[in-house]
């Protein structure tokens, strides 16, 4: 079976992440191939392991001449597995795949932005489940900003329901110590790194801020490493980065922040989230 998803990206892996919660349920089998992936896609179908299904997450595949061919090659095969599920994500699809798409029988499904009113309803939905009551004025001011970046709308409620939290509960309410993300990211002790990473997502914080104090650190180690005297830096947070240099060559830290750098611009255009992006990245630590 296979499902197309075209369009706007952020409706489109919001429907997604509706398949994918399903699926976690049904203890399936997910593996999300990007273009930075080798692997032939044939490698991760049919894996049945103990009657699990597999769910292949395809991302902008089609812009690679290669793994176009091998979609085009495996087509017919995913349209009638029963056992496998594959969902293809692409802003721009071309006429003739969606053509085959038709004919192979895949499920399509076209999102873009809503109009102002479904909008303003996604925007009470949102605010509701993260309990921030809005004012319909600030309903407005946000549906004025536009569904082109949903991504900070969504943070600006999750923001809004941290300070609810902490003015609310009676409990003293302590935001977690991001320094240690950071610390355990730029040490490459990913395993410390993920867990941490995890936690803030339990707690229901989001990861930008860790996305921060991880950008400010790889920048803290470049300044480091450029080999100048005077950076400012306080001697002990010098230290720490000259401690964490040796794990690191200049091009290594040099690609880190060009891929802090890449998820940001990413967020920013509603491509991914900072949960997902930092996952990314650290499991290439």
């Amino acid at each position: 079976m296979i499902f197309i998803l075209h369009g706007e990206r952020f409706w489109a892996k919001r429907k997604l992440n509706a398949f994918l919660a399903r699926a976690r349920e049904k203890e399936a089998l997910i593996f999300q191939i990007d273009a930075d992936s080798a692997t032939p896609l044939r490698d991760y179908l049919s894996r049945d392991l103990f009657g699990k299904k597999v769910c292949l997450i395809l991302e902008d595949l089609l812009q690679n001449s290669d793994r176009e061919k091998e979609i085009k090659e495996l087509l017919d095969f995913i349209a009638d597995s029963k056992e496998n599920i594959v969902f293809l994500l692409e802003e721009e699809l071309p006429e003739k795949w969606l053509e085959r798409f038709k004919k192979s029988g895949a499920k399509i499904e076209k999102f873009s932005n809503p109009p102002a009113a479904r909008f303003a309803v996604w925007v009470r939905e949102e605010a509701e489940k993260r309990g921030v009551s809005l004012s319909p004025a600030e309903v407005a001011s946000l549906v004025e900003a536009g569904p082109e970046d949903p991504w900070a709308i969504l943070n600006k409620l999750e923001r809004r329901s941290l300070e609810n939290i902490k003015l609310g509960s009676k409990k003293i309410f302590r935001e977690p110590n991001y320094f240690d993300f950071a610390d355990a990211a730029s040490g490459k002790d990913k395993p410390r790194a993920l867990l941490l990473l995890r936690s803030y997502m339990r707690q229901g914080l989001g990861a930008e801020e860790a996305f921060w104090k991880l950008w400010w650190k790889v920048k803290t180690l470049r300044l480091a490493d450029s080999g100048a005297t005077d950076i400012g830096l306080h001697p002990f947070v010098l230290q720490k980065a000259k401690d964490d240099l040796g794990k690191y060559t200049s091009g290594e830290l040099k690609n880190l922040s060009l891929e802090l750098l890449d998820l940001f611009s990413e967020v920013r255009r509603g491509e991914t989230g900072f949960e997902e992006g930092l996952e990314k990245i650290l499991l290439k630590l």
